[in-house]
């Protein structure tokens, strides 16, 4: 199974992600975030954060997720690699993220993010399998 896939979108990206639980969507939704902003092969997961997020609904949820991700990226130059949840339900998570602070000399940043939106946003369950659609502002 795939974790996710980029699409054209006006002047965006947009990301479909997929996962067999809603935490996997989650930490699959982490992945391809970091995908976009550097090449993931090059990260270390010798940093860990810590998240803990709670929202009204599973689609305010995703993106304050990803928005806690890219805080983290903007303020500390954190570069994810490595995402797990520990618990979820539809209005709130607690999970981490692992990987480096950015280093000049070895790694590229390939897309400068400016933010996670709510166009197009959609998270649902079907055929067995979490999806979501996400558009990201860069």
């Amino acid at each position: 199974m795939k974790r996710y896939e980029f699409f054209n979108h006006t002047a965006d990206i947009g990301i479909r992600v997929f996962g067999s639980s809603l935490a996997a969507l989650f930490e699959n939704a982490g992945l391809a975030l970091f995908d976009i902003i550097t090449d993931i092969s090059k990260v270390r997961d010798c940093e860990i954060r810590q998240i803990h997020v709670s929202r009204e609904s599973v689609d305010e949820l995703l993106v304050e997720w990803l928005s806690r991700l890219l805080y983290l990226h903007a303020t500390e130059l954190l570069l994810g690699n490595s995402f797990q949840i520990q618990t979820i339900t539809e209005q709130r998570l607690q999970g981490e993220v692992r990987g480096e602070i950015f280093q000049e000399n070895r790694h590229v940043i390939k897309t400068e993010v400016k933010a996670i939106t709510y166009h197009g946003l959609a998270v649902y369950y079907e055929h067995g399998l979490w999806n979501a659609t996400i558009v990201i502002d860069v």
